[in-house]
């Protein structure tokens, strides 16, 4: 693995996640917008740790970049957005107990 490339946990359950946010949402800790404007977003974070396990975080600002102008109506700006996936890369790591120092970061 080369050393610009994070850890990436064994198992990331992508239903799990969705579970866990909805219900953030459901608690108001999202605000008040819809949780569907969020679901792209958990399912990229997680898409992009499974189907690139060894990315680089430069590869993953690309990926990102391609995919937020990929939205056609974006409801979160690429701030929020790139927020988020922060915050889903967050949890997915401390649900694995790896430690966050490796998880992947956004650089913009």
């Amino acid at each position: 693995m080369r050393a610009d490339a994070p850890n990436v946990p064994p198992v990331i359950d992508v239903e799990a996640e969705l579970n866990y946010w909805r219900q953030r949402h459901a608690d108001g800790a999202m605000g008040p917008g819809s949780f569907g404007h969020f679901v792209p977003w958990i399912k990229f974070a997680c898409d992009s740790l499974i189907t690139h396990p060894r990315a680089s975080n430069e590869q993953r600002e690309e990926a990102f970049q391609t995919q937020y102008a990929l939205q056609i109506m974006p409801r979160l700006t690429e701030a929020q957005a790139r927020a988020f996936i922060e915050q889903v890369w967050d949890h997915v790591y401390v649900s694995s107990m790896i430690q966050s120092a490796d998880r992947p970061r956004l650089i913009a």
